[in-house]
């Protein structure tokens, strides 16, 4: 290799970034501090090895999983057919049978990490969203840090979902 040209997002930012093994860790506690609520989980469609731990602690608690917004039906959808995501049977449902479950036995996995309008999680939080309303109830985890730019648009959407009395864990809070 004579040369490596490359970019990260927080590359300014000093130390280290949280390993993988940790980011399921912190999923494990903040799945047991959520026993009674509906768990939704924000994050990049593309960071699917993000979204198996999801899945398989979903799958540990014992609770179904669906997925919102198009880009994150679309990943999910490919990366399970070539054989990159694996879902439990039985534990993925459609999103319009959400509202058939019990809220604690649920995990909606979704759009919107970095404050996007048109984002799924965007649009719960302005109760915008045709399938899925937000309030009580709803633990909300963003599992991503926000771009540099994206501060103020993801801090409204976090704002909201408190306004809505949603629990919302972000950034470096887990």
């Amino acid at each position: 290799v004579v040369a490596l040209f490359a970019d990260s997002t927080n590359a300014e930012r000093p130390g280290y970034t949280m390993t993988e093994r940790k980011v399921s860790a912190s999923f494990e506690n903040l799945f047991k501090q959520a026993e009674k609520d509906r768990i939704i989980i924000a994050s990049f469609a593309s960071n699917i090895s993000r979204i198996q731990q999801v899945i398989y602690c979903a799958a540990k608690y014992g609770r179904k999983i669906a997925f919102s917004g198009r880009s994150m039906i679309n990943y999910m959808s490919i990366a399970k057919e070539l054989g990159y995501l694996e879902i439990p049977d039985g534990v993925l449902i459609d999103l319009d049978l959400l509202s058939k479950y019990p809220k604690d036995k649920v995990v909606l996995i979704t759009t919107g990490s970095q404050g996007e309008p048109m984002s799924a999680l965007a649009r719960m939080a302005n109760a915008d969203h045709r399938k899925v309303s937000v309030g009580p109830g709803d633990f909300i985890i963003i599992s991503a840090s926000p771009i540099p730019g994206n501060e103020k648009t993801v801090g409204a959407v976090i704002n909201e979902l408190m306004k809505k009395g949603c629990k919302v864990v972000y950034e470096s809070m887990y």
